[in-house]
């Protein structure tokens, strides 16, 4: 019956961030994480959302106005394969106060550019994140990086270009989430000039037909041979 249906509520965590990228104004963006499921939400935005599985560790991304689903699925690939050899750099942020009395650290991938006298250090990706915040979280936001990089991964040539640099691979291409075994970031900026501060997060009650998808949406994936027609 109805009634049993509409009592029937999932705890889960409700993460928020404000996030910017070039040629846009600041955005929010919500993420509810159960066991099994994240969803991601931009407010104010009714034209689709995020659904991702980390049982079948799939990711559907419905777009209403066409009726659709990007469905991305799990593909393994190998670190040894990037063209880029990326460091980690990893350090407690002195100054920074505790959160949940967990220190703050600065976890920065950077890759080496030139030899001798001309060789410099190029940042990639620069997080702060929270010791050990969250653990019940972290792993399935890394699974969920994965595949986003499975995905990307097989789209690229692994060249370097002027196009797709060495931080390219290193940030946006061949990234593992390895910082979530670290923390939970409540800062981060990528080299394609995107970042993100997580302001909140709390666990609230949902119901949990929040984490289905539409079935009657028609389904499609891409690869690297598809060619992407625009309307």
């Amino acid at each position: 019956s109805n009634t049993e249906n509409s009592k029937k509520t999932e705890e889960v965590y409700q993460l928020s961030y404000i996030e910017r990228e070039p040629g846009t104004d600041e955005y929010e963006v919500t993420m509810l994480v159960s066991d099994r499921y994240i969803r991601i939400d931009e407010a104010g935005e009714e034209s689709g959302y995020i659904i991702y599985d980390d049982k079948d560790k799939v990711i559907y991304s419905i777009a209403h106005h066409d009726k659709s689903i990007l469905v991305i699925k799990e593909k393994a690939f190998s670190m040894d394969d990037s063209p880029v050899k990326p460091i980690v750099e990893y350090l407690e942020l002195d100054d920074a106060p505790s959160v949940s009395g967990k220190s703050i650290y600065n976890y920065r991938v950077y890759i080496n550019t030139g030899t001798g006298k001309e060789a410099e250090e190029e940042t990639c990706t620069e997080i702060q994140l929270v010791e050990g915040l969250l653990p019940e979280v972290r792993g399935i936001l890394q699974n969920y990086q994965k595949v986003v990089s499975g995905q990307q991964v097989n789209m690229v040539d692994n060249k370097i270009s002027q196009f797709q640099g060495a931080c390219f691979y290193a940030d946006q291409v061949y990234n593992t989430g390895a910082y979530y075994e670290k923390g939970l970031p409540i800062q981060e900026w990528h080299s394609n000039d995107r970042s993100r501060i997580l302001t909140t997060f709390d666990k609230i009650s949902i119901d949990p037909a929040k984490f289905k998808y539409p079935e009657t949406y028609r389904q499609f994936s891409i690869d690297r041979d598809s060619k992407i027609s625009m309307p």
